[in-house]
């Protein structure tokens, strides 16, 4: 997800928005699912036409390809309309996490003592190509994003933002470690000097 910083008074809000990737499969599992609804319906009304049999008759029918599209259609749902926000409450000094779906939502809360630094990083999904073969070396695809992360000692860190590109995510994690006197824990330029070193004769 994409995010974007709203910054007022003593605290710092990350409002994440679905990426592009989670949009393409919302939508293309919603349109599946919608697609099926509509063919069950006129499946039904073509053979109800025809031998003029009552609605009853169809309930086994409705049931399995009901079910079938809403297997594909409330996923989809879901994806497009997921949201997500990360306060960083300075005042109170705690981390606050909210997760919306479809107007239910999770909160979480978190000491913002316990966290140790902010991580500024790196991250790539692979994903199998549906078209290649298993053993092909194009077999998978690479989708790379930049992270910030505030981590914990012992915990799962808590992901702030994810941005298709350093520039944005570097700027919210030198801000977020300004703000809260966190430490940067720049992973990215770590990895850029292991490959200069490499890189020398």
């Amino acid at each position: 997800m994409s995010g974007t910083l709203d910054e007022g008074g003593r605290h710092l809000l990350f409002r994440a928005k679905p990426d592009p990737g989670r949009r393409i499969a919302g939508a293309a599992l919603a349109v599946i699912g919608a697609a099926i609804t509509v063919q069950l319906v006129r499946a039904i009304v073509a053979n109800q036409a025809s031998t003029h049999a009552d609605w009853s008759a169809y309930l086994p029918v409705v049931l399995v390809f009901g079910i079938l599209a809403l297997a594909f259609l409330l996923p989809g749902i879901l994806m497009l309309f997921y949201r997500r926000d990360v306060r960083v409450d300075l005042a109170n000094r705690q981390v606050v996490e909210r997760q919306a779906y479809l107007g239910f939502g999770r909160t979480r809360s978190y000491a913002l003592s316990s966290f140790k630094n902010v991580v500024l990083g790196r991250r790539v999904i692979r994903r199998r190509r549906s078209w290649s073969s298993v053993g092909s070396s194009h077999a998978r695809r690479s989708y790379p994003f930049f992270v910030v992360e505030l981590a914990r000692a012992g915990g799962k860190p808590v992901r702030i933002l994810t941005d298709q590109t350093e520039e944005p995510a570097r700027e919210a994690a030198v801000r977020l470690g300004a703000m809260t006197r966190l430490a940067v824990d720049d992973e990215i330029e770590r990895e850029r000097k292991r490959e200069a070193m490499t890189a020398e004769p």
